[in-house]
């Protein structure tokens, strides 16, 4: 049995500041209330109209079908949602910097750059940005990593199979785009050369049907026994790949540099790195590899979308975007284990310059949230 891992108090001080200001961003951006979209209202009337008659139905009294009913069944056990979702979202946030504090322990050394992992995956305007909406992806995110902390730990315990099976299920009822990460998931077990090709083939296989059944139910449910607008079969998959190519490279070069100019560039670059790492070093670290196989295959997933909204590529991708930091943390590690003393501290203030941008970015957004939050009439 591996000895767990004893943190250093500096470390657990970062990690309970860090926390607290994630907390302290979210409800500042939302101080007078939550913000709300036609996502929001549509979860919100899914969650009264399920407590009260057990249907999921929209504020227009049509049926609730184009998101998964997981969300909307989380609130419906509170009779003040909002009230309600203030502690689940404290509640994620713990979980997610937990889980990302086992990724830095796991991947990062150098107690610095685990640090700042830590503080630009928690302040990022990513997670600020869904914790101050009423949607539904702070849930799925905390769903996701616990996802993740159990396929770590596989060969510890055959328990943990039967948690990734649950936490896959809920993501997958929570949204949609649950079956981009679990396709991922699987294919990571088939790739798996320390058991037998039966063994990774049939817990790849359960892996999808029990993991994927509920979205599946939910969408023939819909799509085929009430009378609802929504049917699955219906999208047009694929027609905009390049388009959502495009748009998605430029979301990913903008979790790294402020240049509009080059995003798409950069977003370019960062995929050309993880393919060079995925060749060089990947192949040999199963626990890197599921990271990279996961990020890919969640990105493929949503390029065969129809054409993506480019006012909502932040949100779409906000629940990978720690772990894009986790393998720029990686990849600096490299530089700084074999760089001699002086060039190390040069790295070392170009990474927290570096990490001024997505706070930044953070801050001044939940400004605006803020100015919002408190000049409309909230729910």
């Amino acid at each position: 049995m591996t000895k767990p891992i004893t943190q250093p108090p500096v470390l657990w001080i970062a990690v309970c500041l860090i926390l607290l200001f994630s907390i302290g961003l979210e409800w500042y951006g939302r101080a007078c209330g939550f913000l709300t979209t036609s996502d929001s209202l549509q979860y919100l009337s899914a969650a009264k109209s399920f407590s009260e008659s057990g249907k999921f139905l929209s504020p227009d009294g049509s049926y609730y079908s184009y998101w998964p009913p997981l969300f909307p069944i989380i609130l419906s056990f509170f009779n003040q949602p909002l009230l309600a979702l203030i502690f689940i979202n404290i509640i994620c946030k713990i979980l997610l910097v937990l889980a990302f504090l086992r990724l830095g322990n796991l991947f990062i050394k150098d107690s610095i750059l685990k640090i700042a992992f830590l503080l630009v995956s928690m302040l990022s305007v990513q997670i600020a940005m869904i914790s101050v909406f009423v949607w539904s992806e702070l849930v799925f995110m905390a769903l996701l990593f616990l996802n993740t902390l159990c396929a770590l730990k596989l060969k510890q315990n055959k328990s943990y199979f039967y948690w990734l099976l649950v936490t896959g299920f809920l993501a997958c009822l929570q949204r949609n785009a649950g079956l981009f990460w679990i396709s991922g998931v699987c294919l990571w077990l088939v790739l798996d050369s320390s058991v037998t090709l039966k063994r990774r083939i049939m817990e790849s296989g359960i892996c999808f049907l029990i993991c994927s059944s509920g979205l599946w139910a939910w969408n023939i449910y819909n799509t085929f026994l009430l009378p609802a607008d929504f049917n699955f079969y219906q999208h047009r998959f694929f027609v905009d790949l390049f388009y959502n190519l495009k748009l998605t490279l430029s979301t990913f070069g903008k979790m790294i540099v402020p240049l509009n100019a080059i995003t798409m560039t950069i977003g370019v670059l960062f995929f050309l790195a993880l393919l060079l790492q995925f060749l060089l070093k990947m192949r040999k670290n199963r626990n890197a590899q599921f990271l990279g196989i996961v990020l890919v295959v969640y990105t493929l997933g949503y390029l065969a979308m129809p054409q993506l909204d480019v006012f909502e590529m932040d949100r779409y991708f906000s629940i990978i975007t720690p772990i894009v930091y986790l393998f720029i943390m990686m990849m600096i590690q490299e530089k700084v284990q074999s760089a001699k003393p002086i060039y190390r501290v040069i790295i070392y203030c170009i990474v927290i310059v570096w990490s001024s941008y997505p706070i930044t970015r953070t801050i001044l957004n939940s400004k605006a949230w803020h100015e919002r939050s408190c000049s409309v009439s909230n729910i």
